[in-house]
Formats: C-alpha cells, sequence, structure tokens
C-alpha cells in the first residue's frame, strides 16, 4: 500500500520504464526512502544503545548509517547512470549503476568488518548491559521497517531491472535477520543475565560481510561481460528466423552497456541465389525491429549460403553427422565448399561448448579422418570457435 502510494506520488511515467530518465525517478525514490529511513533507524537504535550499553544494538545501529551511505550512492549512482551517450561514452552511462552496486557492497563490508572488531573486543573484555522494554520495542519497529524497505527494493528492482536495487533489498533482508539475531541476544541478557551481546556480534558481523562479498561479484559479472539471459537469446533467434528468407543465424552476440542498454549483433543466413537488394533489405526490418523490441542497437550481417546445390547439402550433411557422433554439443555453421579438380576442401566454423577438452587441431584432425573414409579428396577447413550467448 505505502510502495504504491509513493511511486504514484513521485513517479509520473511508471510505464516506459526503459527510459532513462523513468529509471532515475524510481532509483531517486528508493534511495530517498532508504536514506530517510536508515537515518531514523540509526537514531532510535543509537538511543536504545547507549540506554543498554549493548555492543551489539549499537554495532547495528552503526550498520544502519553506513545503509544511509548506501542510499545516497544509489541516489548518485542513478543520476550518474542517466546522464544521455556523448562522445567520450556513446553507449551511455549505464554501467555506472553497476559500480555504485559495488560501492554499496563496499560500505557493507566496512560495516561488517567494524562490527567484528568491536565484537572481538566484546568477547574478550566483557561489560554488563541494561537491557529493558525500550531498546527491546526500537529493535521490534526495526525489524518491521526494514522488511518493508526489503519488499519496497526488491518491488523497484523488478520493475526496472536494477542490479542496485537487489543490492539494496538483499541488504535490507539481511538487516531484518541481523537485527533478529540482537532482539533476540537482548532478550536472553534481558532474562538469563547471561553475557551473549559479543557472540551474538561476531556471527551477525560475519553475516554482513559474506553479504557484501556476495554482492560485489553479482555486481562485477556483468562488468566482465558476463552471457546474456538465455530467454532473451532464444527470443531474438526466434525474431529474426521468423522472417522468410533467413535460413539460419550464428554468431549471436549481446554486449550489455547498463540496464536497459545493449548491442546486439549476429550473422543472419541467406540464399546466395537471392536478389542481393531484397535481401538487404530484409536485413535493414529486422534490425529495426530488434532495435524496437529491445531498445538496442541491432547490427546484422548477412552471410549468402548456397541451398539449392544437391552436393553441397550432401557434404554439410556428411560433416554435420561427424561432428555430432564426436559430441552432440558440437554445431556448424558458414558451411561452403570450394570443388577443385584434385580435391575438395570443406569450409566452416565450428562451435564448441567451454568444457570441451580436445584441442582444436586435434578435433580437425578428427573430423578430417572420418570425412576422408567417405572420400579422400575431401579437406577439412575448420575454424573452431565458442558461442557468444
Amino acid at each position: 500500500m505505502l510502495t504504491s502510494l509513493l511511486i504514484r506520488r513521485f513517479v509520473k511515467d511508471r510505464e516506459n520504464v526503459k527510459d532513462s530518465r523513468v529509471r532515475c525517478a524510481y532509483g531517486k525514490l528508493a534511495g530517498a526512502a532508504g536514506l530517510a529511513a536508515n537515518l531514523l533507524l540509526f537514531l532510535l537504535k543509537l538511543l536504545a544503545g547507549a540506554v543498554s550499553g549493548s555492543l551489539a544494538i549499537m554495532a547495528d545501529a552503526f550498520n544502519n548509517l553506513s545503509d544511509a551511505g548506501s542510499s545516497v550512492v544509489t541516489l548518485v549512482g542513478f543520476k550518474l547512470s542517466s546522464a544521455p551517450p556523448d562522445k567520450e561514452h556513446p553507449f551511455g552511462h549505464g554501467r555506472m549503476e553497476y559500480l555504485s552496486t559495488m560501492a554499496v557492497a563496499v560500505l557493507i563490508m566496512i560495516a561488517g568488518f567494524e562490527l567484528a572488531n568491536s565484537a572481538v573486543e566484546k568477547i574478550l573484555h566483557p561489560t554488563p548491559t541494561a537491557i529493558s522494554w525500550l531498546p527491546v520495542a526500537i529493535l521490534a519497529v526495526s525489524i518491521g521497517v526494514k522488511l518493508w524497505m526489503a519488499l519496497f527494493y526488491r518491488r523497484i528492482g523488478r520493475i526496472i531491472d536494477s542490479e542496485a536495487l537487489k543490492a539494496a533489498c538483499a541488504d535490507s533482508r539481511n538487516d531484518v535477520i541481523c537485527t533478529g539475531v540482537v532482539l533476540v541476544s537482548a532478550l536472553i541478557c534481558w532474562i538469563t543475565e547471561v553475557a551473549v551481546d559479543g557472540y551474538v556480534g561476531a556471527a551477525v558481523a560475519l553475516f554482513v560481510i559474506w553479504s557484501g562479498f556476495s554482492i560485489i561479484r553479482e555486481a562485477v559479472s556483468p562488468l566482465l561481460g558476463q552471457a546474456p539471459d538465455p530467454e532473451m537469446v532464444e527470443d531474438i533467434k526466434k525474431t529474426v528466423l521468423a522472417h522468410e528468407g533467413i535460413v539460419g543465424i550464428h554468431d549471436l552476440m549481446i554486449h550489455s552497456y547498463g540496464p536497459g542498454r545493449c548491442v546486439i549483433s549476429l550473422h543472419a543466413e541467406v540464399p546466395c541465389r537471392e536478389d542481393l537488394i531484397r535481401s538487404h533489405d530484409r536485413i535493414d526490418c529486422i534490425e529495426k525491429e530488434l532495435m524496437r523490441k529491445y531498445d538496442a542497437v541491432a547490427c546484422i550481417h548477412m552471410d549468402p549460403v548456397d541451398t539449392e546445390d544437391e552436393r553441397v547439402e550432401a557434404l554439410r550433411e556428411l560433416v554435420q553427422a561427424v561432428t555430432q557422433d564426436i559430441d552432440r554439443r558440437l554445431a556448424l555453421h558458414d558451411f561452403r565448399v570450394v570443388f577443385g579438380e584434385t580435391h575438395t576442401n570443406l569450409i566452416f566454423d565450428l562451435v564448441v561448448p567451454f568444457d570441451f577438452k580436445e584441442p582444436p587441431q586435434s578435433l580437425s584432425g578428427e573430423i578430417q579422418r572420418r570425412v576422408q573414409v567417405t572420400d579422400p579428396r575431401l579437406f577439412v577447413v575448420a575454424t573452431v570457435e565458442h558461442s557468444y550467448t
């Protein structure tokens, strides 16, 4: 209810989420709400920690202060990522969102290490705590607020497909767990007077550090060029192959420049005897369709293939059967034949999985050996490569 109210109040255009300005509006809302909530929780927990003398509560308070810093980073990250393309960055600044996600993760880890240091001191030099109803009530309220924030971040993160907000959601979820543990320890101290404060602080610290490391790992992956979404890959293939006159596609590449910003390139196979102008016009239409559908830059290379020569088709089927017998995951494309008086060259690209152990030269040699069993005049000229998707 509150999330929907905030979205209606502060986000004017709620439908066109691929627009950088709309993403920025959602991001600003998430960052501002997070900043306000975390500052409030910091002040409340600081009061609870001062009243009770509990290290775990004080540490949890400063964890919320670091979360407030994370919200500032989120605000700045969305503002920078929404900047339009320029001469130095022709594909925009969308990857700034990944960098802001990493900054949030670093702040989380710093808070975790500080908490761990304080917890060790508390274990080595325990001090009494004076838990009462006030800190217990504040912690209970904090759990409710953080649970709402996790759901708030998750909803907006899904709407705009934001890694930064998904990281903020994970952080808020972790805070629910951490504060819950602190609350349990406070109740134990209150009821039994057993000194578990330092040990609980250490456990919370390890959890926070691991959370920050996991977020960094997820943010680094797209910066390193992770494989695209398999569903998107399959949808692109279906979109292209649905057009008459396209007999196959290969070398599909999807380069991400941040959420909603990507470059799609592929090779489309067309009959070599079809009119060149007609084929080129068809390719142009497919490029425009991909641009509209994915709000992306699309570039298609046209590969002419012989679809009518029965000799070529028979040789392609021969090589296909040989490669499938070696490993069913092997796929060939760009198959063409150069017929000669003394020998015939079979030229093609062969796609192998990343975990395929056999070296390229050895694989080509094995295909050559099996093909020449059929006809010694056949020579294999294979380019072995990996799939980009």
